[in-house]
């Protein structure tokens, strides 16, 4: 199941501006960037290494529809979770 920010703060005993200042200062990024980049980072290791469809991944590693999977995926990567795939295999 996914845990919001706001769950975080609280099992910190902080507000949820002081965790996400905290988290920042001490990460270098908001932690929902941190969120995200770390299911980018599962979703390759799937992508290269299994055959599951790209749906799969994006519902395996945690985002709530395949386009918005690939629009993050994009977003961090710079192109799409096909042609990353492709040019492993190419590779």
């Amino acid at each position: 199941r996914d845990i919001t920010l706001e769950e975080l703060a609280q099992l910190c005993g902080v507000s949820l501006q002081h965790f996400c200042r905290v988290f920042r200062r001490q990460m270098g990024m908001r932690p929902m960037e941190y969120t995200a980049r770390r299911r980018i980072q599962a979703a390759k290791e799937l992508l290269t290494g299994t055959p599951m469809s790209v749906e799969s991944i994006a519902e395996e590693v945690g985002f709530g529809s395949e386009s918005y999977f690939c629009k993050q995926f994009r977003r961090y990567e710079g192109i799409t979770p096909t042609a990353f795939r492709n040019a492993r295999r190419l590779s």
